[in-house]
Order: structure tokens, then sequence, then C-alpha cells
């Protein structure tokens, strides 16, 4: 059964934008409403570059700035794994738009121990050499193409080998590192526009489901306390107010949720 989902994909749904400057000059309205309909399976991890490119033309210019790369160690923890995995596929398409080519660089070196501390490497080394192939061309139209090759990849594997559970993790750490990096750039350069990128209820809501179908036993470490407390805070903060959009402190506070969330699953606690 299909559904529309009329909400900022961030990180996980397809999603359109108008960027046409009007006779006026006018900044280009995102059009939140033009949501195609994705079936409940779909799963599109990157931050779409019309995203980026709306927000650029909003005045968000700054990616580099919101780059967040921390250093971490794996453990034994697959979950744990999976979940650094999505968030460093998001943190590839914010240094591709920040044109870092070392950052990317790295991401193709992060992606290769990735998968292979999660039982896929054979299928995504092509993609992960391309990209650092394409990066050190600055090639970033081919790079941004392997990553997403390298996302649907680890996803459509991980499902052949029944590891569904480590799959929607991939899709939860995906979506947390984009919240936290449109948060944070909404953050120093409010907007009323990109606000309306992060009215979020029906997308939070799928992301909970994917979460609470994870077995318990997938979720080892005190960070997935953290996480099931982080999507419950969430979901008043991305529902607009009385006046029609996310406050300003909302979004703070959705960029403190979200950053906190993250460096607690990369330090493992």
């Amino acid at each position: 059964m299909r559904k529309l989902i009329p909400v900022f994909a961030l990180a996980i749904f397809p999603l359109s934008f108008s960027s046409a400057q009007d006779k006026s000059g006018a900044p280009p309205s995102i059009d939140v409403g033009a949501i195609p309909e994705a079936s409940d399976e779909d799963v599109v991890i990157p931050i779409p570059q019309e995203i980026f490119n709306s927000l650029d033309k909003l005045g968000v210019q700054n990616w580099k700035q919101q780059v967040h790369q921390p250093e971490y160690k794996l453990n034994p923890n697959r979950s744990r794994t999976a979940l650094i995995f999505g968030l460093q596929i998001s943190e590839g398409f914010i240094l591709i738009q920040a044109k870092d080519k070392d950052g990317v660089t790295q991401i193709g070196r992060d992606v290769i121990k990735l998968a292979g501390a999660l039982g896929v490497e054979a299928a995504v080394d092509q993609h992960a050499f391309a990209i650092i192939e394409g990066a050190g061309k600055e090639d970033w139209a081919s790079v941004r193409q392997e990553l997403d090759k390298t996302r649907k990849t680890v996803i459509d594997t991980m499902r052949e080998l029944r590891d569904d559970s480590l799959a929607d993790l991939v899709t939860v750490g995906g979506w947390l590192g984009g919240t936290r990096a449109l948060s944070a750039a909404l953050k120093e350069n409010y907007s009323k526009e990109g606000s309306d990128l992060l009215n979020q209820p029906h997308l939070l809501s799928e992301v909970r489901k994917r979460y609470k179908r994870v077995p318990e036993t997938d979720k080892r470490g005190k960070f997935f306390n953290e996480l099931s407390q982080t999507l419950k805070s969430l979901d008043p903060l991305m529902r607009v107010n009385n006046e029609g959009l996310i406050a300003e402190d909302a979004v703070g506070e959705i960029n403190q949720l979200t950053h906190g969330l993250s460096d607690a699953i990369y330090e493992g606690k």
C-alpha cells in the first residue's frame, strides 16, 4: 500500500523543490508539499542535492562549517556500526556540498572500514574506490552518485542477508546525521522558509516505526536509551507552531538533541 508523506524528507524519502526565482529577484520558495508517493520500504538516506541548492539560495552557504567528523573506534556492536554508517553517508553528502576533497576521501576509506565490520565490504568496494578517485579529481557529480549507490548497495545487501534490523539502523543514522546538519545550518542562518524543512512529524513517525521494529536484543549500549528518548523529544519540536512555522528556538533544540545523540553514538556510550 502506497502513501503520501507530506513532509520534508531529509534522509529517507525523495522530495521536490521549486527553485526558480520570481521576477522581483526574491529567493526561491521551498515546495514542501510537492513530495512524491513513496512505498513503506523506500529508503533514501542521502540529503538530496535539491535541498542544498534551495538552502544556498536562501542564504545558507557555509556547509564546511556544518561538517561533523569526530573520531570513533569500532567495537563488536554491529548495531552501533550500522548507525555510524548512516551518519557517515549523510556526512559524505555534506562534505561533497562543501567541496572538501580530503574529507570526502576519508569518507570513502570509512565506507570500506564500516562495510567490512558489517560483513558487506565486497559489495561496496567498487563504489568506495570510485568515491576516493572522484574526490581526487573533484568530480563531485560522480562522487555524489557513487555515495548514493553505496548506501543503496549496503541496505540491499543487508536485506538479502536477512539483516533487516541493521538496514533500518542505517536508515535511522542517515536521517539523524542529515537532521543534525540541516538544523545546524538553520540555527546559523534562520529563515521561515528554511524552517519549513524541519516540519517533519510524519517522517519522524516513520523513523520511529523503523526504529521500533529493531529487536531489543539488537539495541545494545546506553546510547540506545538516548536514541529512544531523542526520537520522542523531537516530535513536538518538528511540528509548526500557531504561526505556522518551526520557531528559531525549536531549531536550536533540534540541533542540540541530534548533535548530542550523534556524539553519543560515535563515542559508543
